[in-house]
């Protein structure tokens, strides 16, 4: 059993989707190929801390980026946190799900269970990651539409570079960074690599109007990320940017940090389909929650 710091025993259930308790999946998996034979196989049944499992031997892993490495002389990340948890001041620390809970060792344990690994993997924070993900979503120019009759929306996204997948263009929030902060400078960072200055400061003043305002809260909490471990995880803050055909056509979108491509891709049946893998982490749950505001946002 596994107690917080407030006294309080950890479920080891997700809290923030209360109506999507399937266990976590992607944060079990071999997705990310960094982890390839670093987890122990956690079945569904065995996911939930509450569910005795004495046998449990999870792979103890952190990634050299991310602690450094001896033999190379590379140094600890600068982002991230003491190798031993328990000189960590987690009074600073949250998570969207709940209280942190921790373990024997001082480790912060893993809202949404058992992933079959330990450590930190590829994380640099014990406990919560927090990220912010910007949808910006505008209706496809040419009124097509989708199978339902609705129209057909297009949102800006990125093909990641650590395995192609689509992804909505976020990062990490910086120490003492506002969300809305982070929102703006990640989307900039991953789509506005632009070298001509003149197109730069018109790009640039451009998504001065599209993150005027702040966008629209759209999820909040844990993400199902295939670079989750036992003791470190993904949370984000989701929020929707819906702007007409006349601004979104003003952006010049281009590949930056993370990215090898930005564009604007067509929110249809095929994408969004359950089961889909062409969605980096849990990006599917947060567009379809976003793509039915967004239509009601832009009146159609």
């Amino acid at each position: 059993r596994y107690r917080s710091k407030s006294g309080m025993i950890g479920m080891g259930a997700c809290l923030s989707d209360s109506e999507d308790m399937q266990p976590h999946a992607k944060a079990r998996s071999e997705d990310n190929v960094a982890y390839a034979g670093k987890r122990q196989v956690v079945p569904d049944a065995l996911v939930p801390w509450t569910v005795p499992w004495p046998e449990y031997a999870p792979v103890e892993w952190t990634h050299a980026v991310v602690i450094g490495d001896p033999v190379t002389k590379k140094a600890a990340a600068p982002w991230a946190d003491n190798a031993d948890a328990t000189q960590v001041d987690f009074s600073k620390r949250s998570s969207f799900e709940r209280a942190l809970v921790f373990n024997s060792k001082g480790r912060p344990i893993n809202p949404c269970g058992r992933t079959g690994t330990s450590g930190r993997g590829l994380l640099g924070k014990w406990g919560a990651n927090h990220a912010a993900d910007p949808m910006v979503i505008r209706l496809k120019p040419g009124k097509e539409r989708r199978k339902d009759g609705s129209r057909l929306c297009q949102m800006v996204a990125i093909k990641r570079s650590d395995g192609g997948k689509l992804a909505i263009p976020g990062g990490m929030v910086d120490e003492g960074e506002h969300v809305s902060q982070t929102l703006r400078r990640e989307f900039t960072e991953e789509t506005s690599d632009i070298a001509d200055p003149v197109l730069k400061q018109q790009t640039e003043a451009k998504l001065d109007e599209v993150f005027r305002g702040g966008g629209e809260l759209v999820y909040e909490g844990y993400v199902d990320d295939p670079r989750n471990t036992d003791n470190a995880w993904m949370e984000t803050t989701a929020r929707l940017f819906a702007i007409d055909e006349s601004l979104s056509a003003q952006l010049t979108l281009q590949g930056g940090s993370d990215a090898l491509l930005a564009m604007w891709v067509d929110l249809d049946e095929e994408l969004l389909a359950e089961g889909s893998e062409v969605l980096y982490a849990d990006h599917r749950r947060f567009i379809i929650k976003a793509l039915g505001v967004a239509l009601r946002k832009l009146a159609v």
